[in-house]
Order: C-alpha cells, then sequence, then structure tokens
C-alpha cells in the first residue's frame, strides 16, 4: 500500500504526529526554515515514544512527494530541516525511520535543484555519522535504496554541465556524499564489496581520468568549499575525492584491501589508463600512505598478482601495462618511512629476478633511456629493466629482518653460477645473465639508509664511517662473496670486469674513514672468520688468475684496486696478510711460473701501485720514496706498462694491451726488496700493536711465505676450541628427590615409621619426631645431618645417587613373613571399629 494510500484526508484529522509536522512548517511567505518551538515538540514528542517514529517517517515522505510534485521547495527545505533534527535527537532509534529517511533523499536528489541537493547531502552526512547499518542486508527494500541512494552521489561526482560553476558544485555535493558513506560504520557492516564496487570507481575516474598530471595527491590536504574566496576548483574536487580515498583504505583490514586493490587495477584496465603511468602511480602512493602500516605488502603482493596474470594472458613483456605495474612496485619499494611489514624478501626477490631474466628473452638490457621519447617500445624497455633493478634496490633498502642482505646477497650470487661450465642458464647466454646478475648485486651494495654508522671492534673502539650507508647490522658480509671469487678467472673478460667492478664497490663502500681508525696502535677489523676464509680464496685466486694467458690489462687494474679496496676495508690485517701474496707474484715473475713478458710487467707494476698506495694510506714517507725509485728505474728500463691504474676500472673496450705493451719484449730487471718493505713497515708504530714494543711480531707475519704452514695457521687465531676439561662443567640432570646419605650419630637409635604409628609420626613435630625411637622392619630412617659431615656428605653425593631410589623402596618393602589380611576389600580401617 502507497503512502498516499495510507493518508485520506479525514483520516489525517485526528493524527497527532501529522499535526506536530504540519505545525512545523512556516505559514507566512518569505519564513525560512522549521519553526523552532514546535520542531522541538515533535523531536520531544518523537524521542518519547520512539514506536511513532515509522508513522513520522512514513507521512514526511508522503509530504515531500506531494511538495516534489507541486514545486513547493521551500516546504521541502523544511521537510529535509525536520528529518536532520529527527535524526539528532532519536538517533539511538534510527533503524525504525532510517527506510523512510532514505526514500526521501532519493526524491530529493532527483530534483537536481543545487539548494535541495545540497541540502540533501548534508541530511545523508548527519545520517551516516549515526546509521551502523545494522539493518542493511536484512531488509531488501532498505537495502537497495541505500545503495540507490550511494549511485546516485557517485554519479554527481563527475557531473559534466555546460555550466562550469553548476557542474562543481554538483561533484563537491557528490563527492561529500560519498566520503561520508566512507566514514561510516556501515560500510563494513554488511555486503562491502557491493558498496566499494559503487564508491571507489567513481573516486578512482576523478584520481586518475580526470586528475591533473604529476600533482602529489595528499589525504590530509585542505579543501576549499564554494564560501572561500576563489570559489570550488578541480584541484579542490580532486583533494577532496583524495581524502575520501585515504579514509576508505585507512579503515579497512586485510581483505578489503586486498578487495579494493583489485578494483583499482580492474579500472585502469577497463579505462586504458595505464599509460602514462603517473596518476596510476600517484594514486597507490596515496594508498601506500593510507593503509595500516601491517597491510602494505599486500600493494606489493597484488601488484605481482597483476603481472603474472598479464604475463599469461599476454606473452609480450613491454606493454603499457607491464610498464605501469613496474613502475608502481619501484614506487612502493622505495617509498620513505614506508616498511612493508609481512613482506616475504627473498619471494619478491624471485619474482623479480625471474621477471627480469624473462624480459630478457625478448630483447636485450636496455641501461639508457632512448634519445626518440615516441619509441613507446624502447621507452616500456627502459622503464622496465631500470624499474626492476631499482625495485629490487628499494626491498634491499629497507631492513625487515637481521642478515636481510646476507640472504638477499646470498641468493643473487648464487645466481652467477660460479662453478658452471654451461653456455646458457635460464635461456640466456651465460655472459649476459651474469651481468645482469651482477647489476642486481650492485643494487644491493648501493642500498642506502640514514642511521648513522658505527662499528664495534674487539678492542671496544666504535668506528664510524663516512662512506659506509647502511647500519652494521645490515651489511653484507665479506663471507656472502667466497663462493663466487673464482669468477675473477673466468674465461670471458666481461665478467671478470663485471665482478671486479662489484667486489671492489663493495669493498670501497664498507670501508671505514681513514681518520676513524687513525691512532697510535692499530685497529683490527679482520675478526671474522669468515672475513679471513674470503680473505684466503681470493688471494688464491689471484695466484691463478696471473698464470693465465688471456691475462688482460683490465685484470692488471683489477688487481691493483681490489688489493687497495681489501686494505681500506680491514685496513693493517689486510695490509699484513697481503705482504706474502705480493712477494709470492713476484717470485712467479722471477722463476718464470708467469711466461707471457708483457704480464710480468703488468703484476710487477700493480705490485709497485699497491705498495705506493700503502705508503701513502699509512702515510709512511720513507717507503713512499723508496717505492718511487723502484718506479722509476723501471721506467728507465722501458720494464713498465702503459696500463693506467686509477681508481676506476676501464671499460671492456680498452681491456687489452695496448700495441707498445705487446710488442715490448724487455724483462723486469727490477724487484722491490722484501728486507726494505718489512723494515719501513716495523718501524711505524701505528702498525704494531701496544705489546708489540719492538715489531718483532709484525716482523714475524711480515717473512711469513705464502703457502707455508705458518701462513695457513694465522687463520685458526679466531677459531673456537673445546677445552679438554670440559666434561666436569657440562650440565647434569638433577634428580629431585635424592638426598645426601644420612650420617649415624652414636647412641641414637634410628627412628622408624610403619603402619602402625603412622598417624602419629604425621601429626609429631620434627623435633618429637627426632627424639622419639622405636624399631621396626620396613621403616624409613631420618636423621639431621651435622654441619661438620656437610662435607663428607657433599662428596659422596655422586656416588650414592644411583643407590638412593632403590635403597628408598627397599626400605619400604614389608617383611616377608608378615601375614596380613588387609586387601582392597578389606581395609585396615574395618579393624578399627
Amino acid at each position: 500500500m502507497s503512502a498516499t494510500g495510507c493518508f485520506g484526508s479525514l483520516c489525517m484529522r485526528n493524527l497527532k504526529h501529522v499535526k506536530l509536522i504540519k505545525s512545523c512548517y512556516p505559514r507566512r511567505e518569505g519564513e525560512k526554515g522549521p519553526r523552532s518551538s514546535e520542531l522541538s515538540y515533535l523531536t520531544f514528542y518523537a524521542s518519547s515514544r520512539p514506536a511513532k517514529l515509522t508513522k513520522v517517517g512514513r507521512y514526511l515522505q508522503y509530504k515531500v512527494e506531494r511538495d516534489i510534485y507541486k514545486g513547493r521547495k521551500q516546504n521541502n527545505q523544511v521537510s529535509l530541516s525536520i528529518i536532520k533534527a529527527l535524526i539528532q535527537s532519536c538517533h539511538h532509534d534510527l533503524n525504525l525511520f532510517s527506510k523512510w529517511v532514505v526514500r526521501i533523499l532519493n526524491k530529493t536528489l532527483d530534483t537536481r535543484n543545487s539548494d535541495l541537493v545540497e541540502l540533501s547531502c548534508e541530511t545523508f552526512v548527519i545520517f551516516c555519522n549515526y546509521h551502523d547499518g545494522s539493518t542493511l542486508g536484512i531488509d531488501p527494500g532498505f537495502t537497495s535504496d541505500f545503495e540507490a541512494l550511494l549511485q546516485k552521489f557517485a554519479s554527481f561526482c563527475n557531473y559534466a554541465n555546460e555550466d562550469e560553476d553548476y557542474a562543481l558544485r554538483m561533484q563537491y555535493i557528490g563527492h561529500r556524499g560519498l566520503q561520508a558513506a566512507v566514514t561510516s560504520s556501515a560500510l563494513h557492516a554488511s555486503d562491502f564489496s557491493t558498496q566499494l564496487d559503487i564508491i571507489l570507481p567513481a573516486l578512482l575516474q576523478t584520481l586518475i581520468v580526470f586528475g591533473e598530471a604529476g600533482s602529489r595527491l595528499e589525504k590530509t590536504e585542505t579543501v576549499a568549499t564554494k564560501e572561500g574566496e576563489d570559489g570550488l576548483t578541480k584541484g579542490a574536487i580532486e583533494a577532496l575525492a583524495a581524502q575520501s580515498t585515504g579514509i576508505l583504505f585507512s579503515k579497512s583490514n586485510g581483505a578489503a584491501v586486498r578487495m579494493a586493490l583489485g578494483l583499482v587495477y580492474t579500472f585502469a584496465n577497463d579505462n586504458g589508463q595505464w599509460w602514462p603511468p603517473d596518476r596510476v602511480v600517484s594514486t597507490m602512493e596515496l594508498i601506500l600512505d593510507s593503509v595500516q602500516q601491517q597491510y602494505r605488502y599486500l600493494l606489493v603482493s597484488e601488484t605481482l598478482q597483476q603481472l603474472e596474470i598479464s604475463n599469461n594472458l599476454e606473452r609480450s613483456y613491454f606493454n603499457d601495462k607491464h610498464s605501469c605495474l613496474i613502475s608502481v612496485l619501484d614506487t612502493v619499494l622505495n617509498a620513505d618511512n614506508a616498511p612493508l611489514v609481512g613482506v616475504s624478501v627473498l619471494e619478491v626477490l624471485n619474482v623479480l629476478f625471474t621477471l627480469l631474466v624473462k624480459s630478457l628473452h625478448v630483447t636485450s638490457f636496455r641501461q639508457q633511456l632512448p634519445a626518440d621519447q615516441n619509441d613507446r617500445q624502447a621507452v616500456f624497455e627502459y622503464v622496465i629493466h631500470q624499474g626492476i633493478i631499482h625495485s629490487i634496490g628499494g626491498l634491499a633498502s629497507q631492513n625487515y629482518y637481521q642478515n636481510q642482505l646476507d640472504d638477499m646477497a646470498g641468493y643473487i650470487i648464487a645466481k652467477l653460477r660460479a662453478s658452471t661450465t654451461l653456455d646458457h642458464v635460464d635461456g640466456l647466454p651465460i655472459q649476459v645473465y651474469r651481468h645482469v646478475a651482477l647489476i642486481c648485486l650492485d643494487q644491493l651494495v648501493g642500498a642506502e639508509h640514514t642511521s648513522p654508522v658505527v662499528v664495534d671492534t674487539p678492542s671496544g673502539r666504535s668506528i664510524s664511517s663516512s662512506v659506509l650507508p647502511t647500519p652494521p647490522e645490515n651489511i653484507i658480509s665479506a663471507g656472502s662473496w667466497t663462493s663466487a671469487v673464482s669468477l675473477l678467472t673466468d674465461k670471458q673478460p666481461e665478467t671478470r670486469l663485471d665482478f671486479a667492478r662489484s667486489l671492489i664497490r663493495y669493498l670501497q663502500i664498507t670501508a671505514p674513514s681513514p681518520e676513524a681508525i687513525s691512532g697510535s696502535h692499530p685497529t683490527h677489523l679482520l675478526t671474522q672468520h669468515t672475513d679471513i676464509v674470503f680473505i684466503n680464496s681470493l688471494h688464491h685466486t689471484i695466484i691463478s688468475g696471473v698464470q693465465k694467458q688471456d691475462f688482460q690489462a683490465s685484470d692488471a687494474q683489477a688487481l691493483y684496486l681490489i688489493l687497495c679496496s681489501l686494505t681500506r676495508r680491514f685496513t693493517v690485517d689486510a695490509a699484513v696478510r697481503t705482504i706474502p701474496l705480493v712477494f709470492k707474484l713476484q717470485d712467479m715473475v722471477k722463476d718464470g711460473s708467469i711466461k707471457n713478458v708483457t704480464i710480468q710487467r703488468a703484476v710487477i707494476a700493480s705490485i709497485v701501485e699497491w705498495l705506493a698506495m700503502v705508503a701513502e694510506y699509512f702515510h709512511i714517507k720513507s717507503l713512499g720514496e723508496y717505492i718511487s725509485s723502484i718506479r722509476q728505474q723501471l721506467q728507465d728500463a722501458n720494464a713498465w706498462t702503459s696500463t693506467n691504474f686509477s681508481d676506476q676500472l676501464t671499460s671492456a673496450n680498452e681491456a687489452s694491451f695496448s700495441t707498445n705493451d705487446t710488442h715490448n719484449n724487455t724483462p723486469v730487471p727490477v724487484f722491490v726488496d722484501r728486507h726494505v718493505i718489512v723494515e719501513q713497515l716495523t718501524n711505524e708504530s701505528q702498525l704494531r700493536d701496544k705489546h708489540d714494543t719492538h715489531g718483532l711480531e709484525l716482523e714475524s707475519k711480515l717473512y711469513v711465505e705464502w703457502g707455508s704452514q705458518a701462513f695457513a695457521n694465522r687463520g685458526q687465531s679466531l677459531r673456537i676450541r673445546a677445552s679438554q676439561d670440559i666434561s666436569d662443567h657440562k650440565p647434569k640432570l638433577a634428580n629431585p628427590w635424592t638426598t645426601p646419605e644420612p650420617k649415624c650419630i652414636p647412641g641414637i637409635k634410628k627412628e622408624t615409621i610403619n603402619v602402625e604409628n603412622l598417624k602419629e609420626a604425621l601429626v609429631a613435630p620434627p623435633q618429637q619426631q627426632q627424639q622419639s625411637g622405636s624399631s621396626s622392619n620396613g621403616s624409613v630412617a631420618t636423621s639431621v645431618p651435622t654441619d661438620a659431615g656437610a662435607g663428607a656428605d657433599a662428596s659422596r653425593r655422586s656416588s650414592l645417587r644411583k643407590n638412593d631410589v632403590n635403597a628408598f623402596l627397599h626400605e619400604l618393602q614389608l617383611e616377608q613373613n608378615m601375614h596380613s589380611t588387609h586387601s582392597l576389600v578389606n581395609p585396615p580401617y574395618n579393624d578399627w571399629k
């Protein structure tokens, strides 16, 4: 039955709520708003008699429908004011008339009158403040009316009209209504997905489609209203949409966030908004800032899932969708102050690296932005390749758990396949595969952090580093590189050069500043056994590398830079351990183990330049003068190399020896005197330990021959050895009921307890039990040991522990010749009657 049929002219005369409602309307023309006294009486009547709210709402709907039909705009404004007052005064019973409120608002929004629509929006805002959504999904009629109301506000969000001011005003009303729905608890009370399908596309339409590209969306940006000096603007509408989007995601749980993110990507796909990616990326930044911290990782997982779905549907890895999704990943993983709690670091790293390898099946790795920006395919390649690489760096820039960088570096280093003999891996040439893996490794090495760096040494000194960007617990350990150092002898010169460049960069970044380690005595940084193993492996690899026939000028540069970087990273420890190595190399030149004369000159030049670096690094002037004289003698004898020993490795195109070097057959006539080097180094107090006053210990280390037993033993100083008497200190299980053997006191009989005197023994004080004595078989002896015998008891305790339990049980046994008539069915207390 319709509302109109319920209220005839005769029945309305005697209905009190009808009279109260009618009295609220102005009686004179020109009056605005409801009559205050009558409205107060109506709200008092409704709040004191909640059962009448349903009739009040029904009549108001009837009233509004008639006024809309007759064009009474002023009466409709009064009706909306009455509804607002009723909602505020009777919000505890809102469900009794919420159905009529929603129907009235649906009617008033259909008028398209800006004043009436705006007043309807204000009424809806108040309604959402109190509506909890408990009736949504229960009352199908109310649910459909409420969803229709949301749909009307959503249609206003992108309202178009020739009058721009009118269109902006309607858009503002639409977004304000959706924001009220987003802040209401009714959003998550019932069918969240249905309301989300209505609200979110309207917000995304404003943010992505009609938003100004390049502008940064902020959820806290102030929204200008029509009362401002400049009125409404498109920027104000976009800011309001950003606020609503931020509120929506901030109030959502994990399942709701996942659902909303899927809807965002569906919207971008359906509307072709993948390229340019600025608006989608900006929207995802807004979502990242808004979503609760424990759900931020969902942005990564959902984006990776979209990439996987897209790869299954389209085999082309270079399109607008892939480029946009990679840009989103790059932005999310590199966001400042937005850690992705709960993200699976190694899983994400594996997906990114796998995606990068698959993309290289289509085209080569692109490191430079194409000059022709109109070449869309080339731009996509650059965005995807560099985006993945930068995403890996962003993933490493956040410290989610201890040893994270070690795990990530171990994954990439394992991908280098240092021990493989295959020419192709995962469908790529091994040289290309390793080149890309090393680029990813460089991103891990260069992951920057803003926290201060303090490295604690065993001596208690704290070393700060101005070069080292990562906190000490999040540094890649040198031991992680051990399994890959054999790449310095790879058959591909490009691979050798790439790996050397990565290793040198790592050692330089993790090296402490010279000012931090300056002092009268050295600071030992080579304290980890894994670091010692790394240096030993590296030294053995160098010995193998210089004997290869394809040793190039770039290898000599790498040799020099690696030795210099090791010295700066581990300071005195590395220098002392490298002295036997360089003189081993010199001996290999002398005895002809290195047969090529060009390689001989390059190796000797590398040794001389490294010793010059040591002299400069440790400020040993006399050593620097001696090395300068050796260099001059070699140059005068035409036994020097033209290889440039700078701080940077040359490119692969300049890796070979020059023509002058290859045609020069002059052998090396001058060598470095080890005795002079050792003397110069031991004379410096900054290289000697505090207890090594005369430098004898340092001298013995510097004279150690490469490969000798003394040299091998130097790597064992940090090993943990078990003590020979460790069995005496092992923890042992204690028997909880074990007691020391009681000491017998002469002249005192042992106290016995049996069935007959058990009751008295339990209630008697301990002193009386000691004084009373009776003898009986099958008893437990108790006595108090004296202090004099405590030491003896303790000494016998361990030998008696095994027999204590047996003795205790033996004491409790009854006499063999005792014939008892007691049993479970004939208990002893039957005799007490």
